[in-house]
């Protein structure tokens, strides 16, 4: 079985449809009619819980009550079709964060994905152009938003 880990900017892009959220959408329904498996890393799913919960509060991106509400409400959503928040080995990310210039929650996503052996769905971040471990990134754009 083939199997997705999504990055931050992929579940966000999802969400708030961006330019490529319907690359992310198809891969996506097919985690949902369980023909693959999806995973987020808790690092990623904590920074979704974040971004959305900015983007839905005040004027000046504060998160409210409401909106953290509404963050949380988008990513069990997310879990009740079929998509799995998962722990990155630490241990992986670690050697990974230490190798590169690479955000934390990146390392996260890479070592998730090459420990599931999974394809990596992420943005034009150049952040996973040189990890220095062998994964599958798939660019759902090409073009930052």
């Amino acid at each position: 079985m083939t199997e997705y880990v999504f990055d931050t900017e992929a579940i966000i892009a999802y969400l708030y449809s961006e330019p490529g959220h319907e690359t992310v959408a198809e891969t996506l329904d097919t985690v949902f009619e369980d023909e693959i498996e999806g995973s987020l890393n808790e690092a990623n799913a904590s920074e979704v819980l974040c971004l959305v919960a900015r983007f839905e509060g005040t004027g000046g991106d504060e998160p409210t009550k409401e909106s953290l509400r509404d963050a949380d409400r988008d990513l069990h959503a997310l879990e009740r079709r079929g998509l799995t928040i998962r722990a990155a080995p630490w241990r992986l990310t670690g050697e990974i964060k230490a190798d590169g210039d690479i955000s934390l929650a990146d390392a996260n996503a890479v070592a998730l994905a090459a420990d599931r052996h999974a394809t990596l769905v992420v943005g034009p971040d150049d952040d996973f152009e040189n990890p220095h471990i062998d994964f599958d990134p798939c660019q759902f754009r090409s073009d930052p938003v």
